[in-house]
């Protein structure tokens, strides 16, 4: 029987906690004493003993593995003992009664598990040499503080063994795999004490090139030495012929006043002796790195630990502008079209396959699309509610197939429920049909895998990167790039400074390699420039002669001057060099036709003169109020960015403009994406007033009706840094018809990170204007790669809401 009131202070009911906890509270005093008290978390998993003092009780430790991250379950405190009954005889004491007493809270367990980044790799990969030496690297690590930790980090090359990998101090690890020719399916698994864990499944084909069989010296070749055999060729050619064999008239170029041919010589400068030969050879040394690190953010400090990063594998703009994409759980309903055809792949993929068809309708009744709820469906849109309504129970939910089709914790095979009725003899086939469909699924889109795999700074509605090199094994030669203001979508060499402050980590990257390149100078060409032969028509399109200019006008006048006299002093020499890396020239030697050699210096060669031309020429970064800086002499800066894409429409659209009669910001939310992928309008009216009385005295109003997609920014100041700095709070409508419910921000812009406050400079008088749309390109191996990204546009200019605040209305005014 009951008769024990039992009061839990902590923790709260609803409240989410923490996987090491403490509960406390106390019993209700009465005649009697309480024998035990126990604890246990979730119904009908394992009961603690507490430790309890005369009326109060305490257990602290780790909830048990029974309890997964995010998951709601009951705590449950029992107490039990002995209560004195009546006295029923005068002067004799009542009989002992047993009696009970039970409390319950319920609590969320916070969500931490492991995460686990495998660097993405190109497969199928042709090599020359095997066996090939493949790096398996990524980074694992499980944030949050003790008791959470990575305990296990683990891959499995197809059918062998699983095999520890030792992680450095930030979670990066680095393994060498000697792999054959042949298909591999790599495995690696990482879990904590709390039997939490993370899989990644990728498959890496390697073939091998053979090289062509070697010629014999004897052959005779071409000049580029493909093997040949002499012929006899002939051909027909046309010939003008000249009406008269007399061509000294032609030849003589007639001139009626000598003096002015002397004039033009002198003024273009024929007479300046010069005596200089034509190059024709030049001999190219320069020392080429591949960039090996990336880090996202802003940087502080020096050497930095970072990822490792190959440009030969991923496009740089895929791996800075992906943002999420697929579904998180069961219960997020976006994307709800591919959800529901990746379910339908994988019954085709299933009915190829003779041995696994037979449990395709078994998969089929247990992963099926389930209807949503009355209260999900009231957070969609008509399209999306009609689309579940038509495919629920009729094909499986990627959502739930992507969690039950993955290997378990610490390896091994897949584990498929007991209710589909896989028998042992079919096990294989239909664990290969679910290990190629996880594959398939993961290599759809490049998401990132974390709050540190992502480059989005929200506050100041751009993208940050840095990426490093390394041209030698000596500290000086290590280059760090950044581009922090990166939001127009093509990141190309220009949005990168030269990071002087802050640098990324690069000890023992050895990607540098010497180019040795012996080329034919070619001269350098442009429009209007005079012709190099004597009677050639030159093109009248572009007429440096006719350009007016005024004695004050000295850019004219030099540009005149370098095209008519120097257009003809400059060659070009091709160097070829890798994407995604840093080039060094180390020297150019220069053979004219006179068999002179000369060797040309960089601009910014210490044994040359101060230069004060820096164009092409990667900027140094400074702080606000140092001295500038000399760019990074020499180094020249291919980055691995994508030449074209195809973008698609926008899903996602906010405005940002000022609203100075209001004296705030707003963030105007005017599509933002469906479950369907498309965009959904935000846009609505404003509600509709309330309609008083017939002769309805005055009353006050505190501010009018503002459209629920307009979502106010505050000012604010606070500090950072140590500098009080202006910010915008992102808040909530809330309209004054007594309700007192709010309208939040729904765009992924606005909810990018919780209380999200952004820089009062990032949205100036013109506004800004941010969308979100998929993005496709291919790559410099052939690979395909998808993801979604931002963008951030010039806004529309200043807008009013029509907020209005402390109106005395007049009654009968609505």
């Amino acid at each position: 029987m009951s008769g024990i009131f039992v009061f839990m202070a902590q923790p709260a009911d609803g409240a989410t906690v923490r996987r090491n906890i403490t509960v406390s509270g106390s019993f209700s005093q009465f005649r009697g004493s309480i024998f035990s008290s126990t604890i246990q978390f979730g119904a009908g998993g394992p009961v603690f003993n507490m430790q309890s003092g005369v009326w109060s009780f305490f257990w602290s430790g780790n909830i048990p593995n029974n309890i997964r991250p995010g998951q709601s379950f009951q705590i449950i405190v029992s107490a039990s003992g002995l209560m004195r009954g009546p006295d029923i005889v005068p002067g004799e004491p009542g009989e002992d009664i047993p009696v009970d007493g039970q409390a319950i809270h319920n609590v969320v367990l916070e969500y931490v598990v492991p995460t686990l980044t495998v660097t993405p790799f190109q497969s199928p990969l042709v090599v020359k040499q095997v066996p090939y030496t493949f790096t398996l690297a990524g980074n694992a690590i499980e944030g949050g503080g003790p008791p959470y930790g990575i305990t296990d980090l683990h891959y499995q090359l197809g059918s062998g063994p699983p095999t520890s990998i030792t992680r450095n101090a930030n979670g990066d690890f680095s393994v060498g795999l000697s792999l054959q020719p042949g298909t591999y399916p790599l495995t690696v698994q990482t879990s904590d004490n709390f039997a939490s864990s993370v899989t990644v499944q990728r498959a890496i084909t390697i073939y091998q090139y053979s090289p062509p069989a070697p010629t014999n010296p004897q052959q005779e070749t071409t000049l580029s030495g493909v093997p040949t055999t002499s012929s006899i060729t002939s051909w027909t050619r046309l010939e003008p012929q000249s009406a008269s064999a007399d061509i000294a008239t032609s030849t003589s170029a007639r001139l009626f006043d000598p003096v002015w041919l002397l004039t033009r010589q002198w003024q273009i400068g024929e007479f300046q002796g010069e005596d200089a030969g034509t190059p024709i050879q030049a001999r190219v040394r320069a020392t080429n790195a591949l960039l090996t690190r990336y880090r996202f953010g802003d940087l502080a400090g020096t050497n930095n630990m970072a990822p490792a990063y190959d440009p030969t594998k991923v496009p740089l703009e895929a791996l800075v502008e992906r943002r999420p994409m697929r579904p998180a759980s069961a219960v997020d309903n976006r994307m709800l079209k591919l959800v529901v055809e990746a379910g339908l792949h994988f019954l085709r993929m299933i009915e190829l396959n003779t041995t696994a068809k037979k449990y395709r309708a078994a998969f089929l009744a247990k992963y099926a699309l389930q209807p949503l709820s009355a209260q999900a469906l009231a957070a969609l849109d008509d399209a999306t509610i009609r689309f579940v309504r038509l495919t629920a129970g009729r094909g499986p939910d990627a959502r739930l197939l992507s969690v039950a089709l993955r290997p378990p914790v610490g390896g091994g095979p897949i584990v498929f429920d007991p209710v589909l009725k896989i028998t042992a003899a079919d096990l294989a086939a239909v664990t290969q049909v679910a290990t190629a469909w996880i594959a398939w699924y993961d290599g759809l889109f490049t998401e990132p895998a974390g709050p540190a795999d992502d480059a989005w700074t929200p506050s100041r509605l751009e993208y940050a990167v840095s990426v490093s090199a390394r041209l030698s094994a000596q500290a000086q030669d290590a280059l760090t790039l950044s581009a922090s203001e990166f939001d127009d979508g093509q990141l190309d060499w220009s949005n990168f400074d030269w990071n002087v402050d802050s640098s990324l980590d690069t000890t023992g990257d050895a990607t540098f390699t010497p180019l040795n390149e012996t080329t034919i100078p070619a001269p350098v060409s442009f429009h209007g420039m005079p012709a190099p032969r004597f009677w050639e028509m030159e093109d009248a399109k572009v007429a440096y002669g006719l350009t007016s200019a005024g004695p004050t006008d000295l850019t004219h006048l030099m540009m005149i001057e370098y095209a008519n006299t120097y257009g003809n002093d400059w060659y070009v020499i091709p160097l070829t060099t890798r994407v995604g890396s840093v080039t060094r020239v180390d020297s150019v030697v220069v053979t004219d036709t006179f068999g002179v050699k000369s060797l040309v210096r960089p601009i910014g060669d210490p044994a040359l003169p101060t230069p004060f031309f820096s164009m092409w020429q990667t900027s140094a970064r400074r702080k606000p109020g140092t001295a500038p800086i000399a760019p990074a002499a020499n180094r020249f800066f291919l980055p691995p960015s994508i030449a074209r894409s195809t973008d698609g429409a926008p899903v996602e659209d906010v405005l940002f403009m000022r609203d100075e009669m209001a004296n705030i910001a707003w963030g105007i939310e005017r599509n933002i994406e469906g479950g369907l992928e498309q965009p959904l309008s935000r846009a609505t009216g404003l509600p509709a007033p309330a309609i008083p009385a017939p002769d309805a005295p005055p009353r006050y109003q505190l501010a009018s009706a503002v459209r629920d997609n307009w979502i106010p920014l505050l000012p604010a100041e606070v500090m950072l840094n140590n500098v009080l700095t202006s910010v915008l709070n992102v808040g909530a409508v809330v309209q004054p018809d007594g309700s007192s419910k709010p309208h939040p921000a729904q765009s992924e812009v606005l909810n990018a990170k919780p209380n999200l406050q952004i820089f009062d400079e990032e949205i100036p008088r013109e506004g800004a204007h941010i969308t979100r749309r998929r993005r496709m390109t291919r790559w410099i191996d052939g690979s395909t790669w998808v993801w979604t990204a931002f963008r951030n546009d010039v806004g529309t200019g200043e807008g009013s809401a029509g907020l209005k605040f402390d109106q005395v209305l007049d009654g009968n005014s609505k």
